[in-house]
């Protein structure tokens, strides 16, 4: 029968049974950390989990720099009852140097996708009896900075990050690497840091949206990002974007990346995704399909193209990426990828709860699937 306690109170019941049945007696020592971890094959956090617990019960007490031992409960002189109180708090205080056990998750973002990504870390982390905190980096990096400090400064026992970006921040990273804290990032590594990684399957869904339009007879589509520097997995959908078209004949042409960021869209006044529309147009010859980079983009470029008067999909096909709910019931519904949120937080927990020699420079790929809607379609020329 499948044993369904949670594996911290697994541990816990061992060494209380043991102690309990005095096979393992007053003065005993433990084995380490490691060993612990190794022996019933759990993380290193569900380990200092069950201690902080058989210590806080009075069961076992930790002893700096010699390991941790059972602790003698037979009734003592007063004095040495007061000599045990006083070391008791010792043991209190150094056990509050200790992990707390939560796990905490770090993203820009807080809409439905966000929501998911929670659900699976909440529910990963609740089977093995550890709460999560959430914190929106609000994609601001000097925000993320500030969040990830505070976390480590507050012993959390795991972080979960989202990165605002692949190319910031990197010695925040570092130092939770340096100082021994599990973390695992989402959808993005950092450039330069070997770090555990769980990301969607970027190349594939780059290559399957371009494949897509191609296939409707497209032979001239742009890729429209915010910030090229923004992140390694909006230049991996544009590697597997390239991909498709070098496998169709096509060669991709410099115009059609179309970086949000060089246009300046955010600094000029109306619409900035009229500034984009324009800027696809002025293209010559102008391509008839946009692969933007998130749902979010191609909706701007969309209602842009449409509050103008031009045809979607007939003039002008519009891709997104992620399947937010609110793609299904735009005014044309948004061909799409669809990312497995749940599963990516889920697996997230289970790299940052694995031991330190399974999580590290792990990376979990996850496919992506294609939801074809009615942005897409047969361009009217060629």
């Amino acid at each position: 029968m499948k044993d369904h306690r949670p594996r911290y109170q697994i541990l816990i019941d061992y060494y209380t049974d043991r102690i309990a049945s005095e096979e393992l007696r007053a003065g005993d020592k433990l084995p380490t950390g490691p060993e612990i971890a190794e022996q019933f094959g759990v993380s290193a956090i569900t380990v200092t989990h069950a201690m902080r617990q058989l210590e806080t019960d009075g069961l076992i007490k930790r002893i700096k720099k010699k390991g941790t031992f059972v602790t003698d409960r037979t009734p003592q002189s007063p004095a040495r009852s007061l000599a045990e109180s006083r070391a008791a708090a010792g043991s209190a205080a150094q056990a509050a140097t200790l992990p707390i056990p939560v796990i905490s998750l770090v993203m820009p973002f807080s809409e439905t996708i966000g929501y998911e990504i929670f659900r699976g870390v909440e529910e990963e982390c609740a089977a093995q009896g550890l709460y999560v905190t959430f914190h929106n980096s609000k994609y601001d990096d000097a925000v993320e900075r500030s969040i990830i400090q505070k976390l480590a400064k507050d012993r959390v026992s795991g972080i979960i990050v989202y990165p605002v970006s692949s190319y910031k921040n990197i010695d925040v990273f570092s130092h939770l690497a340096i100082e021994g804290i599990p973390f695992t990032l989402i959808d993005r590594n950092i450039e330069g840091l070997e770090a555990p990684l769980v990301v969607s399957n970027n190349i594939e869904a780059g290559y399957s949206l371009a494949s897509h339009l191609l296939q409707l007879g497209h032979t001239r589509l742009a890729f429209v990002c915010q910030s090229w520097k923004e992140a390694v997995s909006v230049s991996d959908r544009y590697k597997g974007y390239c991909n498709a078209l070098i496998e169709a004949g096509i060669p991709p042409q410099p115009e059609w990346l179309v970086n949000m960021e060089k246009l300046e869209v955010n600094n000029v006044a109306g619409n900035p995704y009229d500034v984009l529309l324009d800027h696809l147009l002025a293209i010559t010859p102008a391509p008839t399909a946009a692969v933007a980079v998130n749902d979010f983009t191609a909706t701007g470029l969309l209602k842009a193209a449409l509050q103008r008067g031009i045809a979607v999909p007939e003039r002008l096909s519009v891709t997104g990426f992620d399947n937010h709910s609110f793609t299904a019931h735009l005014e044309i519904p948004l061909t799409t990828v669809e990312q497995d949120f749940y599963s990516i937080g889920r697996d997230a927990a289970k790299l940052v709860l694995a031991p330190a020699q399974e999580r590290s420079g792990s990376k979990l790929v996850l496919g992506t699937k294609l939801i074809v809607r009615q942005s897409t379609g047969e361009p009217t020329s060629p």
